[in-house]
Parts: structure tokens; sequence; C-alpha cells
């Protein structure tokens, strides 16, 4: 049986013989394979951006940690998240695990925002590395592919 397809863009199957999402319209070389995501937990923006300000940060951390793990596993590869999570407290040693985010992330994505530039977002403006990362897991949770 051939694996399901799904568009990088929006989430949608695509069949196995379409050129173009029928949902939004990308070219088909813009589809993955499909990968686990039964294990990605969908959560509200809004509620996150609360929960960081009521811990006075220290969501951030338990944020980082269980996104790392999600984009670890649907990317086939053996869990890390807490090693690079205590890596973040290491001073310029931090910088490898915002780089280990920022590739886990790029590839789970196949490559829509390079690594580099999630990683320099990461230093220069990290919210928005938050909004695309769980904009993406989100809409993976929307979207099993089992």
């Amino acid at each position: 049986m051939a694996q399901k397809r799904f568009c990088t863009n929006c989430g949608a199957e695509i069949g196995s013989d379409s050129s173009f999402c029928a949902s939004c319209g990308h070219p088909a070389r813009d589809v993955a394979a499909a990968r686990p995501t039964d294990h990605i937990k969908f959560r509200n923006m809004w509620v996150r951006v609360l929960y960081f300000i009521l811990t006075l940060g220290l969501y951030g951390i338990y944020w980082y940690f269980v996104t790392l793990e999600e984009l670890q596993v649907s990317n086939g590869k053996e869990k890390s998240g807490c090693l690079m999570t205590i890596l973040l407290f290491v001073p310029i040693i931090s910088l490898v695990a915002y780089w280990k985010h920022s590739f886990e992330y790029a590839e789970f994505v196949d490559d829509k925002f390079p690594g580099i530039a999630i990683f320099i977002l990461w230093l220069v403006f990290s919210p928005v590395v938050w909004f695309l990362v769980q904009t993406d897991l989100n809409r993976a949770a929307h979207h099993p592919t089992q």
C-alpha cells in the first residue's frame, strides 16, 4: 500500500497521482510522505502566552522541551529534549540547543524555512520561532497521518 502524502503548506492529504494540493494549490513537489504525528499535542497559542507570563517565562523552557521531542519523534530520531533543555542554562553552549531545535523544525517542515534562518530568529526575536513552530505543530495535530 502506498504511503499517504500531505501538503507541507496546509497539511491536507494529497492523492498519490495528484500534481497539486486540492486544498491550497501548492505543487506536488511541496508534499511530504506521511510521518508520525499522533504524538503531537494541539496547543492554543494565546493560552501558551498566558502560561509564559504567569510562570515568569518558565513555561518557555517546558515548551522548548516538549516541542523538540515532538519534532524529533516526527523526524524519526531519538529524543534528546532533556539534554538540550539542560544546555539552555549553559552560557554560549545554549546556542547548540537553539541550533538543534532550529534544524529539527526545518526538517519537520521539509525546509519550508531554512534551519539557519530559524536559528537567527531564535537569537534575534524568539517569539517568532514560537509562533512558527507551534503553528506547524498545531497543523500536524489537526491532520494526523494515521
